[in-house]
């Protein structure tokens, strides 16, 4: 006797992943609102679920530093990327936004206060704004010793300044992290995608 291999398809139960979602929101937003009533989140990283804008209105930053770097997105690994190192940055007119296709929106997130940021670490696709720095240094670094390609990118060119204000920036990243964040004035919000 031969045993036969049947394959049954299988069914969404619509109102299990409407709760689902639902439940996953609720938690981002009972997350989110802590953060904003505490107005400080702590060691926040974002990364791994595609790219996300950041745009403001006006950055000053101290100790900023920039290397070449990889990171991987949702759906593609080791993309080029501008790593951007700050040690103390202030922010106008935050907005972070994530497009979300699957469901049709996108999630918003805004300061209308200046926010602070200790300990940023960004990992940027594209950098767009109107950018000054104070004590600009900019080196090639002789690199010809290291074997891994990744640590050569890092540190084949380096560019540091005690000081970068930027304004009207808007950047496409992969990942941010934080060490501590201020947000004063926190909004969270969705809108249809067009």
């Amino acid at each position: 006797m031969t045993a036969e291999s049947i394959i049954i398809g299988g069914q969404t139960v619509k109102k299990k992943l409407v709760f689902a979602l639902l439940g996953g929101f609720l938690f981002l937003g009972s997350l989110l609102a802590t953060f904003g009533i505490t107005g400080v989140a702590v060691a926040a990283p974002l990364s791994g679920f595609g790219e996300f804008t950041v745009k403001f209105d006006k950055m000053v930053g101290e100790g900023f530093q920039l290397y070449g770097g990889v990171a991987d997105g949702a759906t593609t690994k080791d993309n080029p990327v501008a790593v951007n190192a700050i040690d103390k940055a202030t922010i106008n007119g935050l907005e972070i936004s994530k497009a979300i296709p699957a469901l049709g929106i996108r999630v918003v997130i805004t300061s209308d206060k200046p926010v602070v940021i200790n300990g940023l670490l960004q990992k940027a696709t594209m950098v767009n704004g109107d950018a000054k720095f104070e004590e600009l240094t900019m080196s090639e670094n002789y690199i010809a010793d290291i074997k891994d390609p990744r640590e050569a990118i890092a540190k084949e060119f380096t560019q540091s300044a005690n000081k970068i204000t930027i304004e009207n920036g808007n950047l496409q990243t992969l990942y941010l992290f934080q060490k501590t964040v201020s947000l004063p004035g926190m909004k969270v919000y969705f809108e249809k995608l067009k």
